[in-house]
């Protein structure tokens, strides 16, 4: 019978240890270097299984819900979460976008992604399996050429999007008037962008929000069109779920959910769906996993501001 693999550890181990002593060493060294090499290669092969079947949990809990739980018993947001599943999104967005425009239903079926990436966003399977048309943008030039190819009703524009170019891409591209859905997620200067555009009048907003941030607080980074996460620590970006509730009434919508794990909030426009009632960002806010794991090791995105003379601003 085998020995178990801790086991076989260790034996190595002990191993290793007597002969680096001896005339053996270099022997035991090609060994080890030897073993080395297949455990790279095991661990690869294990790597290329995860990516694909690391999405399979999900999609389980999807069918698991709509087997067993009735949205139509449930009150709202959670009507709309429990309908949530994931073709392309983040997380599982695409159900519960679904989810509202079939409430809401759908007029002119185009949509704004801004911050597509090569997925397409939260926009990539409309356009993909319900046959809708819109613009996507997104500053990294390669991948945009192949969003273009992946996407052929699709305008796919590379570009670095600020407060004084947003309205000009959407102009420009054929996206004025309504669309039946924006979205907004460029993990830095998002609030800034959602204010000033004014180029389109959507009836389904989706925008991401740092949860680092808390429920509570109503705070964004400021403006800054050079903004790049990957400059700065990587929990300093974006704004606070509040701050976008209060900028999005302003605007004429309404906070109506937020998707489960904490990424992106949902937000409707004022004259539609009545039924649909608004939510405090308190009662669905939600604390990204990572971040949990991060808060519990001490991380505090208010006190490494401070200590590293970044600025918040209260909104």
């Amino acid at each position: 019978m085998p020995q178990p693999p801790h086991n076989r550890v260790r034996t190595f181990a002990q191993k290793v240890r007597a002969a680096l002593g001896s005339s053996r060493q270099d022997e035991a060294l090609a060994d080890i270097v030897r073993r080395l090499t297949r455990i790279e290669r095991q661990l690869d092969a294990v790597e290329k299984i995860w990516q694909k079947t690391r999405h399979l949990e999900p999609a389980i809990q999807a069918l698991l819900r709509e087997r067993y739980l009735d949205p139509g018993t449930l009150p709202y947001p959670e009507r709309l979460t429990a309908r949530r599943f994931r073709l392309s999104s983040q997380s599982q967005e695409d159900g519960l976008t679904l989810a509202l425009l079939s409430e809401v239903g759908v007029t002119c079926r185009r949509f704004v992604e801004i911050g597509s990436g090569l997925s397409g966003g939260n926009s990539g399977f409309l356009a993909r399996e319900c046959g809708w048309s819109g613009l996507m943008v997104d500053g990294h030039e390669g991948h945009m050429a192949q969003v273009g190819r992946r996407f052929p009703t699709v305008r796919a524009v590379a570009a670095w999007v600020t407060r004084d170019n947003i309205n000009e891409l959407i102009a420009a591209n054929g996206c004025t008037g309504e669309v039946d859905l924006f979205s907004l997620d460029l993990d830095g200067t998002d609030y800034w962008i959602w204010e000033a555009m004014t180029a389109c009048s959507p009836r389904l907003v989706i925008l991401e929000y740092n949860s680092m941030f808390g429920p509570d607080r109503s705070v964004t980074i400021p403006y800054d069109p050079k903004f790049d996460r990957h400059r700065h620590h990587t929990t300093y970006y974006g704004a606070s779920l509040t701050a976008l509730t209060r900028l999005s009434a302003r605007k004429g919508y309404r906070l109506v959910a937020v998707e489960p794990n904490g990424v992106n909030a949902f937000f409707l426009r004022n004259d539609l769906a009545p039924h649909i009632p608004s939510c405090e960002p308190a009662r669905v806010f939600r604390l990204l996993e990572k971040y949990d794991v991060l808060m519990q090791q001490g991380e505090d995105v208010f006190r490494y501001a401070e200590k590293a003379g970044l600025k918040l601003i209260d909104v």
